[in-house]
């Protein structure tokens, strides 16, 4: 318990710390710190089947003047193998509504469809200790822009890769998480124009009792797009586990 209330200080702590977190929101013109907060949970039937989903808040710092309080919820089934497990789960990502001229008081009235798959690799499976997390998600399935009725749906892939400290007092390795397919606000014609947002930097994961503290440095090819320091904290909590018969 000390461990987890010393954890979530430091959390809050670094987060008030940040460039972007101030009373002025403008973001710092070269490196932003956001923070994001994952739930997750998961319940097992038997044969290894089970069911899971998140709650998360994507990026709880404001962006500029924009807020970025957009809860993601996902539920699916769950797969549990020796030491990895897969989920494919289907959400909604609560989002401002764009045609509505009401900023800055925005209405989150709109909700775009998310499908997500995420998979884990531990020690157990691989074989060392090295740990594989990785997502593949499409966001705003079937979305249309306001004006020019394209297409918005995002591709999105993160994979993070680390080597598990003796102990497990902590993981330190890589992570890339990339955006495919954002549209721009540059028009091309009759559509505006779309980009993809890569980004790979060094991570460290710090271990506690149903909670993980991610810590990373993200450096983004675009360049448009400055460089990113991510604060992660994920809680995850498992139902009780089905009864051997």
């Amino acid at each position: 318990m000390p461990k987890f209330l010393m954890s979530l200080m430091a959390l809050f702590a670094l987060a008030s710390y940040t460039p972007a977190a101030h009373a002025n929101p403008e973001p710092d013109p070269e490196t932003q710190v956001n923070v994001r907060l994952l739930t997750h949970f998961h319940k097992s039937f038997g044969d290894g089947w089970g069911v899971g989903g998140w709650l998360i808040m994507p990026n709880i710092v404001p962006n500029g003047s924009a807020p970025q309080l957009t809860p993601l919820f996902l539920i699916g089934p769950r797969y549990n193998g020796k030491g990895f497990w897969v989920e494919a789960m289907a959400g909604g990502l609560v989002a401002p509504d764009p045609a509505a001229n009401n900023y800055p008081s925005l209405n989150y009235n709109k909700t775009k469809t998310v499908q997500s798959t995420r998979f884990q690799f531990t020690p157990k499976a691989i074989g060392s200790p090295i740990n594989i997390f990785g997502n593949l998600q499409f966001i705003d399935i079937g979305g249309e822009h306001p004006v020019t009725e394209q297409s918005t749906m995002v591709s999105y892939t993160f994979l993070m890769v680390d080597y598990v400290l003796p102990g497990k007092k902590a993981l330190i390795g890589i992570e890339t998480e990339n955006y495919f397919g954002k549209v721009g606000s540059e028009l091309d014609g009759d559509e505006f124009k779309t980009f993809n947002d890569i980004a790979i930097g060094p991570q460290v994961v710090f271990p506690f009792d149903g909670l993980n503290i991610l810590l990373s440095y993200q450096k983004h090819v675009n360049e448009d797009i400055d460089d990113q320091i991510w604060i992660r904290a994920m809680h995850n909590f498992g139902g009780p586990k089905a009864k051997k018969k």
